[in-house]
C-alpha cells in the first residue's frame, strides 16, 4: 500500500506524488493479453530495469517449488553490504531457455550450480545462467554478491540519524525491487520460502517475517539465525535492522512488536498502535474466517520511507509522518488506524493469496482500502469513518476517474516499470469505492461468503481477477460476467440525475437518468437510494430513503410515486453507488438556500462537495462559492464538514489568487476576508479540540499578509498563543515555511536559529524546504543545481523537499529562466534507470501557468513526450488538462 502522510511537507506528497494512468482506447473494453510463449521455445531476455509480463509468464512454466537460503552481513561504516543466496527449484523438462536471475546493479563474485562453479554472465539488472549448466529436475544455483545500499527508499534503504549517528536499514520492495536484496527470482508468481542468517553490529535489532530461533555471538556482531517462512512472493519478504527502540504486547496468542528510531522513541504513544491493531486482528479473524497465518506480527516505523505503509509478511514498514512530535488530532489517530488495517487486511488478501502478475495490483490494494474502511467503521474507536472516506479516498477516485489518465480498473500491466504509474485513484479509492457497493448489490452476508470461500480456496496460492469475481458470483447465486465487464474493463465516470414531477403535491412520476461521458460511454449497473428531503420550519430532513437498482439511460422509481412532493432529492443517498449526482433545479435551488437546515450530516458534506465540484468544473464562478462558503461556515457544526468547506474554499480561493496574479481581476481583499475568517475561527474553537487544531493548520498555510504573518511570528516567538494549544516543532517549521515564503520579518535568522535547534531528520528537511521557498535567485539557483547536477549527493527524500518548495505558484517569475533547463533535464531522467527521481522530478518541475500560451505548450509536450516512460506522459498530460480546467474557470469571473 502507498499513501497517507501527515506534517506540512509530507502532506505535500500527496498532491505532488500521485501520477495518474493513461486512458486505454477509446470505448473498447479491455481483455487480457494471451502469451504463447512456453519453456519450450526459445526466449531471449530484453534488457531492462523492469521485468516483463511475456517472460514472467515463461519463467514461471520453467521454474517451480522454489526456496531461498539466505545469507546476509549488514554493518554501519560500510556503504555496501554483502550476501551469499542458495536457490532451490526444480526446472521444467525440456526447457530450452537460459535461466536468468534478478538482481540489480550489484557486483556477482561467483555463481555455482549444484555445488559447482558454472559460467554465467551479468549485466546490471539480471545474472543470466546458461540452460547447459542446468539440468531438469531439482537445482540449486549458489551467488555469492555485494550491492550499495540504496538511498531512495526502496530496496534495502540505509539511514544515518542526524542527531546521534545510528544507522538504521529497512526493504521496501513492490513491485519490483527485493533483487535490490538478493539475487533470485522477483515476481509474484513464483512464491516460495525463506531461511535467512544475517551478520549484524551486536547492538542492532533484525527483523524479518519470522522471528529468530537463534542469536550467536561473534566478536562486535551477532549471527541471527531466521527459521524457514511460510511461502510466499519475495516483494513482501523483509530485512530491517538498526538500533531500534522496541515496544511488546499480545493479542490472543499473536505476539505483536512495535519498533522506531531511538531518537523518536520519546513521541511514540504505543497505545494509538496497539489499540488498532488488536481491534484489527479481532475483527479480521472473524470477518474472514481464515485465522492470521504468519504466527507474529511487528510493525516498523521507518525512516524516509517513501509511501505510507508496506505490507511486508509480519513485518509491516510505516512512514515516520504517523509519528507527531506533538498532540495528534482524532482524525491523525484514525487515519493511522485506517492504515493499521489496510496493511493487516492484506496479510489476508495480498501475502496469504496473491495476484499472479501487476495487473492484480488495483484488487490488491482495493480490497485491503475498503477492508480497512470497513473495519474502522465497524470495530474501532472511531465515529463517521464512512464520511472520512467519502471527503478524501472516494474524491480522489472521482478526480482520477473524470481526469485525461483515467483508465480501467483492470488493465494490462506490460511491464514491473508500468506497474509503478498504477498507485493511482484508480487503483485505490475507485476499485475500493466499487468494492463498497457490492455488498448493497449482493447482500452483505453473500459478499463476506464470498471472500471467505476465497481466502480458503487459494491460500499459499496465486490467483486472477476471475477467481475472486467467481467466488462472489457463487455465493450470491449471481452471474457477474456483465458487471465485471462494465465495472471493471472499461474506464470512466458516469453522472446521474433525477427527473420527476409532482401533482396535488404527491410524486406523479420520478426516474433516474444516467449519462456516461463520449469517450467512454458505458452505462452501469448498481444499487443506490434515492433520498427525499422535505424542509419544515428551519429543517430540512430525510422523509424516505428509496432503494433501487439503476441501469441503462433511464430507471423509473416506481416506489417514490404518491410520496410526498420533497424540497430536495438526491439520487445517492447515504453514499451507495460510486457515481456523479447533477442535482435537479428545485434541489440546487433548495441546497443554496437552505444548506445548513439539512439535517444529516453526510448529506451536507455530499452537499458541499457538489458545489466544490461545480468550482471544478466551471459551473459555478470561484467567487460565488467562496462568498456562500464564508456565509455559511460559521452555521456548520460537524467536524467533517467544515472540514471540506474549508478544503473547498481554499482550492476556490486559488482560482482567485491566479486571476490576481495575472491581472484578470483584484481579489486581494476577499483573500484578506478568508484570512480574517480563518483566524476567527481559530479563535473561536474550543481549546484542546480538533477544530482548533484544523484551524490552526489552515490558517498558518493561508497567512500571507503582513498583519497575518506578523501573527505567526508572535506564535513563534511565544507572544501570541491559544489555550489548549501546544506549538510543537513541527509546528513551528510550518510558520517558518511560510515567513520564509513571504520573506517576513527576520527570516534568515530565525530559520537559522530553528535549525540549530533542531538536527533532527525532519529538521533537517524541513529547514531546507524553508530555505528554497525563499522568492530569491541566489536561493532558487543554489538548489536548483542540487536537484540538476549533483542529486546523488542527497537522498530522495531529502529532494522531494527540495522540488516541492523552488517555484510556488506566485514565483513563476523566478521561475522562467529555468524552464528550458527543466524540460532539458526530462529527456536525460527518462533515459536512466531511477524510476523515483523521474516520477519526482516531472510531478513537481514542469512548468505550468493558467494561461492560454501555457496550455499550447504543455499540449506540445503531450505530443513531444509520447513515447516517453508514463511517469512523465501522464503527469504532462494531467498537468494539460487542468490548466485547461483553470482557464475556464477564469471565464467565469
Amino acid at each position: 500500500m502507498k499513501f497517507t502522510k501527515s506534517n506540512q511537507a509530507i502532506a505535500a506528497a500527496l498532491a505532488v506524488s500521485v501520477v495518474a494512468i493513461s486512458g486505454c482506447e477509446k470505448n473498447t473494453a479491455l481483455t487480457k493479453p494471451v502469451v504463447q510463449q512456453s519453456t519450450q521455445q526459445p526466449f531471449v531476455r530484453q534488457q531492462s530495469e523492469s521485468l516483463f509480463e511475456d517472460y514472467a509468464k515463461m519463467r514461471a512454466q520453467q521454474v517451480s517449488d522454489v526456496s531461498y537460503q539466505l545469507e546476509i552481513t549488514i554493518g554501519n561504516t560500510s556503504e555496501t553490504f554483502s550476501g551469499v543466496t542458495s536457490i532451490n527449484f526444480d526446472l521444467a523438462k525440456g526447457n530450452q531457455n537460459d535461466l536468468t536471475i534478478d538482481f540489480d546493479e550489484g557486483t556477482v563474485s561467483s555463481v555455482k550450480v549444484n555445488g559447482k562453479e558454472a559460467p554465467f554472465t551479468y549485466e546490471k539488472w539480471f545474472i543470466t545462467v546458461p540452460k547447459s549448466a542446468l539440468s531438469a529436475g531439482e537445482n540449486i544455483v549458489t551467488v555469492a554478491y555485494e550491492r550499495p545500499y540504496s538511498t531512495d527508499g526502496s530496496g534495502l534503504h540505509r539511514f544515518v540519524d542526524p542527531e546521534n549517528g545510528e544507522v538504521y536499514l529497512y526493504t521496501d520492495f513492490e513491485p519490483y525491487d527485493a533483487n535490490r536484496l538478493f539475487p533470485h527470482f522477483d515476481q509474484p508468481d513464483l512464491k516460495a520460502t525463506y531461511s535467512m542468517q544475517v551478520t549484524a553490529p551486536a547492538h542492532w535489532q533484525v527483523i524479518t517475517s519470522v522471528r529468530e530461533n537463534n542469536i550467536e555471538d561473534k566478536g562486535d556482531n551477532k549471527i541471527w539465525h531466521f527459521p524457514e517462512s511460510a511461502k510466499f512472493s519475495s516483494y513482501i519478504f523483509s530485512l530491517h535492522a538498526g538500533n531500534y527502540a522496541v515496544w511488546e504486547d499480545q493479542f490472543e496468542d499473536i505476539p505483536l512488536r512495535l519498533f522506531a528510531r531511538q531518537s523518536l522513541a520519546e513521541y511514540v504513544k504505543t497505545e494509538e498502535w496497539f489499540t488498532p491493531t488488536k481491534q484489527s486482528f479481532k475483527f479480521f479473524n472473524d470477518y474472514f474466517g481464515v485465522r492470521y497465518p504468519f504466527i507474529k506480527y511487528d510493525q516498523i516505523v521507518a525512516p524516509d520511507f517513501n509511501a505510507g505503509a508496506m505490507e511486508n509478511v509480519a513485518a509491516v514498514t510505516f512512514n515516520e509522518g504517523y509519528i507527531s512530535r506533538g498532540e495528534k488530532s482524532t482524525r491523525s489517530k484514525m487515519s493511522l488506524a485506517n492504515v493499521i488495517a489496510h496493511e493487516m487486511a492484506h496479510m489476508w488478501f495480498g501475502n496469504l493469496v496473491t495476484m499472479r502478475w501487476w495487473n492484480g495490483l488495483w484488487l490488491n490494494e482495493s480490497f485491503a482500502t475498503y477492508m480497512a474502511n470497513l473495519e474502522v467503521a465497524e470495530a474501532s474507536d472511531f465515529e463517521n469513518n464512512w464520511d472520512v472516506f467519502y471527503s478524501g479516498t472516494k474524491q480522489w477516485a472521482y478526480r482520477s476517474d473524470d481526469s485525461v489518465n483515467t483508465h480501467a480498473i483492470e488493465l494490462p500491466v506490460p511491464s514491473t516499470g508500468d506497474a509503478l504509474t498504477n498507485f493511482d485513484g484508480i487503483t485505490y479509492g475507485k476499485g475500493a469505492s466499487v468494492l463498497k457497493q457490492l455488498p448493497y448489490y449482493l447482500g452483505e452476508e453473500n459478499f463476506r461468503i464470498g471472500v471467505s470461500n476465497y481466502l480458503k480456496k487459494f491460500s499459499y496460492k496465486n490467483t486472477e481477477l476471475e477467481d475472486f469475481i467467481g467466488e462472489l458470483g457463487k455465493a450470491a447465486n449471481m452471474d457477474m460476467e456483465q458487471w465485471t465487464q462494465d465495472w471493471l474493463y472499461n474506464a470512466g465516470l458516469n453522472t446521474i440525475k433525477v427527473n420527476y414531477q409532482c401533482q396535488a403535491d404527491k410524486i406523479s412520476t420520478m426516474k433516474i437518468v444516467q449519462t456516461a461521458p463520449d469517450d467512454y460511454p458505458t452505462l452501469r449497473e448498481q444499487r443506490v437510494q434515492v433520498g427525499l428531503y422535505t424542509l419544515s420550519g428551519d429543517s430540512m430532513s430525510l422523509a424516505k430513503a428509496i432503494p433501487v437498482t439503476y441501469k441503462g439511460a433511464t430507471t423509473e422509481v416506481t416506489d417514490a410515486i404518491g410520496q410526498s412532493c420533497p424540497d430536495l432529492v438526491y439520487p445517492n443517498e447515504a453514499d451507495w453507488g460510486f457515481v456523479k449526482v447533477d442535482l435537479d433545479e428545485q434541489s440546487l435551488a433548495a441546497v443554496e438556500k437552505h444548506i445548513n437546515a439539512v439535517e444529516n450530516a453526510t448529506m451536507r458534506l455530499m452537499l458541499w462537495q457538489s458545489l466544490a465540484d461545480s468550482v471544478r468544473d466551471a459551473k459555478l464562478a470561484a467567487d460565488k462559492f467562496v462568498h456562500f462558503a464564508i456565509a455559511n461556515i460559521e452555521g456548520e457544526q460537524d467536524y467533517n464538514v467544515i472540514r471540506k468547506i474549508s478544503a473547498s474554499l481554499s482550492t476556490a480561493m486559488q482560482y482567485l489568487n491566479t486571476a490576481t496574479r495575472l491581472e484578470k481581476k483584484d481579489y486581494s481583499s476577499l483573500y484578506q476576508d478568508v484570512e480574517d475568517l480563518y483566524l476567527r475561527l481559530l479563535e473561536k474553537a474550543p481549546a484542546g479540540s480538533d477544530l482548533q487544531k484544523m484551524w490552526y493548520g489552515r490558517y498558518v498555510s493561508f497567512s500571507k499578509s503582513d498583519h497575518h504573518l506578523k501573527n505567526l511570528l508572535a506564535i513563534l516567538q511565544g507572544e501570541l498563543g491559544y489555550e489548549g494549544l501546544t506549538i510543537d516543532q513541527d509546528k513551528r517549521w510550518g510558520i517558518l515555511a511560510q515567513l520564509n515564503r513571504y520573506q517576513f520579518g527576520n527570516y534568515v535568522a530565525l530559520l537559522d536559529t530553528e535549525k540549530a535547534k533542531d538536527n533532527s531528520d525532519t529538521g533537517v528537511k524541513n529547514a531546507i524546504y524553508a530555505e528554497v521557498l525563499r522568492p530569491e535567485e541566489a536561493v532558487k539557483k543554489k538548489w536548483f543545481d542540487v536537484v540538476i547536477n549533483n542529486p546523488e549527493n542527497l537522498k530522495l527524500s531529502t529532494l522531494r523537499y527540495i522540488m516541492w518548495g523552488l517555484f510556488p505558484s506566485e514565483q513563476s517569475v523566478l521561475e522562467a529562466p529555468y524552464k528550458e533547463k527543466i524540460l532539458a533535464h526530462i529527456p536525460t531522467l527518462n533515459e536512466g534507470s531511477d524510476l523515483g527521481l523521474l516520477s519526482a522530478f516531472a510531478s513537481s518541475m514542469i512548468p505550468s501557468e493558467c494561461t492560454a500560451e501555457s496550455e499550447a505548450e504543455l499540449a506540445k509536450l503531450v505530443k513531444q513526450y509520447k513515447d516517453m516512460k508514463p511517469q512523465v506522459l501522464k503527469t504532462v498530460k494531467a498537468r494539460h488538462q487542468n490548466v485547461g480546467r483553470c482557464i475556464k474557470a477564469l471565464k467565469l469571473l
